[in-house]
């Protein structure tokens, strides 16, 4: 996923600027708009956004603050929900949709009731008493704005606005399809119903923020910054025009004792940013063995990389350069051949990267294992030129050879199923008390490099984990899984770190873990959709319980030092 992270930042930071812009626009500069202007409102709203009902927030609050042993939080949310929202349909999901009028936004609420003015009753400390017009349109004050609201069956609408509520659905209930009670919170923004011109404010936003910046910039890494900051800016103005649709959603979910969140973003078909997701697909890997049930975690990606995605990486990269460049030129302490060589050093890992991006297809793995008895990492990865990783690592080894406390590098002392394997091994000093509890006197990393591939491991038989994962590669695997995916379970971390150092507060949170259905899992998981990704990250109910004991244990830790 390093390649086609690099697209989903881009693309969420480009998404949520644009919301950001849609709904903290100033209404006071927004033109007025009647629903009959069919050029000046767009036939569906760029944005939707949804707070699941009271009962369902309520509910899930309850739920959470329980498990986390915070229940009178809960209880507080409760209250204020039953005082505030007196003449709402407690069952049905609030809603926030935003037009575009005159090529602005005007957002409008919906509210779930039959029977609005007696929900503003309950809401006259804050907003005063409403008025009535003629029409029936009740106006309050709310800020600086002044709020219209209009009964529309089921339903009530707000805005700044009066003559834009005429744009609000009779019945948004297909607007709402797949968000609603589905979600705590969920919103879809569609980027490409935004005109063109208020994109262009919004690039230009940032082109001037840009520039503001850079006018603050000075001394040596002041022209890297900018060339840096200047590839950023085109590479979002890009993100911005061939957006498609972002959607997000957040979910307690009692059911699955979990906590989700579910996204997923895409690009215009035919854009070159759709090219680059769609080049982005599941492939076979050498290194999906480290997915096992019980690790402590692991991470696993394994996806084709398309064309633009590479001429996308190769200009992030070398704009990244330019700032490492200028970075170490004003490092003080370095000589000038020190410099050049960690110059030379960060030249070819970049080379190395783009060479085996280039070759079409990411590959790698890393897994954790631990309990009390110890632990053990290993990490595998396709490179275009596994013996170039070795000379690198050799240079390296000949440069740092003569410094004080240097690491003992032994290279090629012995081979296995074609890897060629190497030991990297430091001292540990007698005053680090827990590393040598974790490593012994002497930490061990053990590198291997093969024709295509490397690997790294440390930790305690860490060598043979390492071998375990070169066999496995040599088995045929399928293209069946997700573009990629993590998981990590705190039971076994914290069982280690309990038995490197006992610890109250760790003792609280694994009498936690032990009794939660999961042990405390922590999960992201990244699909491949037309033109797109989607992703779903969950965090178990084993977690929230986890950090609830945490706090108690240190609550009734403070108290005991109070008395």
């Amino acid at each position: 996923m390093v390649f086609s992270n690099r697209l989903i930042r881009r693309g969420f930071l480009a998404s949520a600027m644009a919301v950001g812009l849609l709904l903290s626009a100033p209404t006071s500069i927004l033109p007025l708009a009647t629903a009959q202007d069919s050029d000046a409102a767009s036939s569906e709203p760029v944005l939707v956004m949804t707070i699941g009902s009271v009962n369902k927030l309520t509910q899930d609050i309850n739920y959470v603050t329980g498990v986390a042993g915070q229940a009178q939080a809960g209880g507080m949310f409760g209250l204020l929900a039953g005082t505030f929202t007196q003449g709402m349909d407690m069952t049905r999901p609030i809603g926030v949709v935003v037009p575009m009028v005159n090529g602005m936004p005007q957002p409008l609420v919906l509210l779930p009731t039959n029977d609005i003015k007696t929900v503003l009753k309950r809401l006259e400390a804050q907003t005063g008493p409403y008025d009535e017009e003629k029409d029936g349109t009740l106006r309050i004050i709310v800020g600086a704005n002044v709020v219209h609201i209009q009964q529309k069956g089921d339903w009530a609408v707000m805005g700044t606005a009066k003559d834009v509520l005429a744009l609000a659905p009779e019945d948004p209930t297909a607007l709402f399809e797949g968000m609603g009670n589905k979600y705590d919170l969920a919103l879809r923004m569609k980027m490409q119903q935004i005109p063109a011109e208020t994109r262009n404010m919004l690039t230009d936003q940032l082109k001037m923020g840009f520039e503001q910046a850079m006018a603050l910039q000075d001394g040596p890494n002041a022209e890297a910054s900018r060339e840096a900051a200047e590839s950023s800016i085109k590479q979002l103005e890009q993100l911005i025009e061939d957006t498609d649709q972002l959607q997000f959603g957040f979910n307690i979910n009692q059911a699955k004792q979990k906590i989700t969140v579910d996204s997923s973003y895409t690009a215009v078909a035919g854009s070159t940013l759709a090219s680059m997701y769609d080049g982005s697909r599941a492939i076979p890997s050498q290194f999906a063995s480290v997915i096992r049930e019980g690790a402590a975690a692991y991470f696993h990606q394994a996806s084709s990389i398309s064309p633009e995605q590479i001429e996308d990486a190769k200009a992030s990269m070398e704009a990244s350069l330019s700032a490492v460049r200028s970075a170490l030129d004003s490092q003080a302490g370095l000589s000038d051949s020190q410099r050049d060589d960690v110059n030379d050093l960060v030249d070819r890992v970049i080379e190395l990267s783009v060479k085996s991006a280039s070759e079409g297809k990411s590959d790698l793995g890393a897994l954790l294992l631990a309990d009390e008895d110890g632990f053990k990492f290993v990490f595998g990865a396709f490179v275009a030129d596994g013996n170039e990783v070795a000379k690198i690592a050799k240079e390296v080894a000949a440069k740092v050879e003569n410094e004080p406390g240097a690491p003992e590098f032994k290279f090629d002392i012995g081979k296995y199923e074609g890897v060629t394997m190497h030991l990297v091994e430091a001292d540990i000093p007698a005053s680090s008390d827990e590393a040598r509890r974790m490593f012994g006197e002497k930490l061990r990393v053990h590198i291997g490099t093969g024709a295509k591939s490397m690997y790294l491991a440390f930790g305690k038989d860490s060598d043979k984990l390492m071998k375990d994962l070169i066999d496995s590669g040599k088995t045929k695997t399928s293209a069946d899984r997700p573009v990629g995916q993590m998981r990590m379970t705190m039971l076994p971390m914290l069982t280690y770190a309990q038995s490197i150092e006992a610890n109250d507060t760790i003792a609280a949170m694994l009498d936690a873990l032990t009794r939660a259905p999961n042990g405390g899992e922590m999960s992201l998981v990244v699909e491949k959709i037309d033109n797109g990704q989607k992703f779903s990250f969950e965090i178990g109910e084993g977690i929230l319980q986890a950090i609830g004991a945490a706090v108690q244990q240190n609550q009734q830790g403070l108290q005991g030092g109070q008395f």
